[in-house]
């Protein structure tokens, strides 16, 4: 386990939080492009996919190699209505189960990092892989948000 994975997994939360200080409110609703998230729908996705990202390592601690259902995001976002949340309610949930998701990272042993489970469009992944993926997926609306401090 390389020694910037657990610590960048934690500063998610932190991260955004300045971000948001930083946007002025009327932006959170402006999409930059038809097939982007506004900043509030960004947030509220965060907060949500947290769960199901922490849920998809939890599966593959139990040992069962289990293989995991997909979602569709854009789905997802509209079912849950994203653009009607509250943004700092978000945030907060977000701040709320990434803690859990580190603690549960925290917790684990070395070997059980190699603990896996099965994406249909990806393969074979294993704990160690989706901590990675946490960290690309907050850069991914990092880089998002940080368009919006271009404006």
């Amino acid at each position: 386990m390389q020694p910037y994975l657990l610590k960048s997994i934690s500063l998610g939360p932190i991260v955004f939080r300045r971000l948001l200080a930083r946007i002025p409110a009327d932006q959170y609703d402006t999409a930059l492009g038809d097939d982007r998230f506004t900043i509030r729908e960004v947030i509220a996705h965060l907060a949500d996919w947290e769960v199901l990202f922490r849920g998809r390592m939890e599966a593959a601690y139990s040992g069962a190699n289990p293989t995991i259902v997909v979602l569709d995001e854009g789905d997802r976002a509209v079912e849950l209505r994203y653009s009607e949340t509250d943004i700092h309610a978000q945030l907060e949930k977000y701040t709320f189960e990434r803690a859990k998701t580190s603690a549960f990272l925290l917790g684990l042993k070395p070997e059980q990092f190699r603990l896996g489970y099965v994406h249909p469009a990806f393969g074979q992944m294993v704990i160690e892989d989706q901590a990675n993926m946490l960290v690309g997926h907050d850069m991914y609306h990092v880089e998002q948000l940080t368009e919006y401090l271009n404006r």
